[in-house]
């Protein structure tokens, strides 16, 4: 199990975040599947619920902007905390 925890788990952490980010992110925009399944207002996602602010006559541009600045925010951590795995899971196969 030493083996495994010391060489293999470093070897594939940038491996895993990548897979982790490129995963996380359609979830987290994701719009059509939950507009079109999830009938509770109380059960709403994120980007179906910023959908409310567009009216058919006037678009409430303040509270959206709000909505999706808060919105950014958990991906924009999490690509913040794991960008040198990011690079690294990208880099990984690449010719030099």
């Amino acid at each position: 199990f030493q083996i495994y925890r010391r060489i293999i788990m470093p070897m594939t952490a940038p491996a895993i975040a990548l897979v982790t980010i490129y995963n996380a992110v359609p979830i987290w925009n994701d719009f059509f599947f939950p507009l079109v399944f999830l009938q509770s207002n109380s059960r709403k996602t994120l980007p179906v619920g910023l959908s409310t602010f567009f009216g058919q006559h006037a678009t409430n541009w303040s509270l959206l902007f709000t909505g999706l600045s808060i919105a950014i925010l958990p991906m924009l951590l999490m690509y913040i905390f794991m960008s040198r795995y990011f690079i690294k899971g990208m880099t990984a196969g690449a010719v030099k």
